[in-house]
């Protein structure tokens, strides 16, 4: 029987620093339902100027509430993409197995990351008959193919994908954040209905999600001094990263075209590579109804934040994101809300779509974009209101509480 488990993300961070809730409230609710839960995280904070390990510590150990943590020194790094942030995804990993004889063998690794290269922490696992499951939250090495980074047929892509198909083949169970996972699959030809190795009853379904009891809790507990915030303006909320991939560009040019509208406002936190040149693009065309907000919140204050939105987006650069559905942790920090969402890109397996909470469809262009959003605000206070009640019930079906009993499930298939 299964009872010790460690969670294994290279990106997870202290609760003060952490806006991707999974692999936290899955050590939180797994150690309620009685299981001995250890996170395993870098001491690099991704998206910060920040290393809790500067000595010559090669760990630290630490309990943030009830979550026992480890930090795994790693190298700080400034890009999201590049050589640096690939080098401290190998270090982190293999330092963690080099480390391993120093924490209790646990009966179940639960890996949310992996070095794309290679997976010391999978073969570790076999090598000491340890149970291994394998989370999948982004669709890589693929997404590099589908931004046109590179070509599937590169020495460099094949190679990955033959670690990639390997690690799941060997792994005792998959659990993806997106729907699609099953489709993904049977594309790739991985699955053993198309002569592949991977058994798709093994491969489970679960998104990421929200905590209700905590965003309801600290929506009036944790409240900004902001009158932005507190204005009686219709406000249209960004909250992520501002980069190329994120596309805030068309947002912002959407926003230009809905300046004849007094009553609306849009507010733009996060940070990122295009956020300069985007304040600079908003000065010089005068763009008086768009306000760069902090680059980062504390993750308390954004339930208060999103409670003061009328309408929230979630943006791409291309369709070819979603199409086996999206997890960005913020959807469901924009469904706990209970406000209107409108994505630029078509997803597929859309919730927002299912769940008649708002618009995700290909914005060919900006004034496509402008009207999507127009189309919201205008709605008649009934029609509006009715909308976010459905996103309300829809935050119900992604309670982390919910998705743990989920998880256990996989746990228990795997014993």
């Amino acid at each position: 029987m299964i009872k010790k488990i460690w969670l294994v993300n290279k990106y997870a961070m202290p609760p003060q620093y952490e806006p991707r809730l999974r692999t936290l409230k899955f050590a939180h609710y797994l150690k309620e339902m009685g299981y001995d839960v250890t996170v395993f995280g870098s001491s690099a904070m991704h998206n910060m100027d920040l290393n809790l390990i500067e000595g010559g510590d090669s760990y630290i150990e630490k309990y943030y509430d009830d979550i026992h943590f480890i930090h795994i020194k790693s190298s700080s790094y400034q890009k999201t993409a590049g050589v640096k942030r690939i080098w401290s995804e190998l270090e982190f990993h293999y330092r963690l197995i080099r480390l391993a004889k120093h924490f209790d063998k646990p009966d179940l690794i639960v890996a949310s990351t992996s070095s794309q290269f290679s997976n010391p922490v999978l073969n570790y696992a076999k090598r000491h008959g340890i149970k291994y499951i394998r989370e999948v939250l982004d669709i890589r090495p693929d997404n590099y193919v589908d931004f046109g980074l590179i070509s599937a047929n590169n020495p460099i892509m094949k190679y990955l994908y033959w670690i990639k198909k390997k690690e799941f083949t060997k792994s005792d169970a998959i659990v993806a954040s997106v729907k699609g996972i099953h489709d993904y699959f049977k594309l790739k030809k991985w699955d053993k209905e198309n002569g592949g190795p991977v058994d798709l009853s093994k491969v489970y379904y679960i998104n990421n999600g929200v905590d209700l009891s905590d965003f309801n809790k600290w929506k009036t507990e944790f409240i900004l001094d902001d009158p932005e915030l507190k204005s009686s303006k219709k406000k249209i909320i960004y909250l992520g990263s501002i980069r190329l991939v994120n596309n805030v560009e068309q947002l912002i040019k959407a926003a230009e075209l809905l300046m004849d509208r007094d009553d609306v406002v849009f507010l733009i936190y996060g940070d990122g590579e295009d956020r300069e040149p985007l304040i600079k693009y908003c000065a010089e065309h005068g763009l008086k109804n768009v306000v760069f907000k902090e680059k980062w919140i504390d993750p308390k204050y954004v339930p208060y934040v999103l409670s003061q939105s009328y309408l929230n987006l979630l943006n791409y650069v291309s369709s070819k994101f979603g199409k086996y559905g999206i997890s960005a942790s913020k959807l469901f920090q924009y469904l706990a809300c209970g406000r209107p969402i409108v994505c630029n890109i078509n997803v597929a397996y859309s919730l927002i779509e299912e769940k008649q909470i708002g618009f995700s469809r290909e914005m060919k262009d900006s004034k496509e974009y402008a009207d999507s959003i127009r189309a919201i605000i205008d709605l008649p206070e009934n029609e509006y209101k009715a909308m976010c009640s459905r996103a309300s019930e829809a935050a119900k079906e992604y309670d982390y509480p919910y998705l743990a009993k989920q998880m256990v499930k996989v746990i228990k298939s795997v014993e």
